[in-house]
């Protein structure tokens, strides 16, 4: 079976939650997140909490580059971190921290995450990697279901998802 159709299934049954627990499909997605940037130029990769993490972590031991999770707010010291609020898919005001000293001025970033419904997310990863000076260079996602006009703002940061999902 080929990829479209199995993500189709696995969202179908289960929301794209299992992905990684079958391990043909997660190795295939892996590969597949990874293959528009393996001849870029990449200094890290970031990845949004939570589902975000099962891939971004993988990818990074694949290109052989530093992993830098996003986390959702509160779970390191407010002196450590830099913090941007943003409002999710359901309407929830969120924020994602990042390490203030995780990313250097010119580093060049590949985001990755399972899922974007809004872009909201993927928004705030991008100002938070700008404002400590890095550049992002990519964005790896499995399932977008981006409206046309937030798929547009994306594309100029090479922006590459798996399955566009239509509603």
């Amino acid at each position: 079976m080929d990829l479209t159709k199995e993500l189709k299934l696995n969202m179908k049954e289960n929301s794209g939650y299992l992905i990684a627990s079958n391990q043909k499909l997660y190795k295939k997605v892996i590969d597949e997140l990874t293959k528009p940037f393996r001849k870029v130029e990449i200094d890290k990769v970031v990845a949004i909490e939570s589902k975000g993490f099962l891939y971004g972590s993988t990818i990074s031991y694949k290109l052989n580059k530093p992993f830098i999770p996003l986390f959702k707010s509160g779970r390191v010291p407010k002196k450590y971190v830099l913090s941007k609020k943003y409002k999710d898919y359901s309407h929830k005001i969120k924020s994602l921290d990042i390490g203030k000293i995780s990313i250097h001025k010119g580093d060049r970033v590949l985001i990755v995450d399972d899922a974007f419904e809004t872009g909201q997310s993927g928004k705030a990863a991008i100002e938070l990697v700008e404002k400590l000076g890095g550049m992002v260079i990519g964005i790896s996602i499995i399932y977008s279901r981006l409206k046309e006009k937030d798929e547009k703002l994306f594309k100029k940061y090479n922006l590459k998802s798996l399955l566009k999902i239509s509603e």
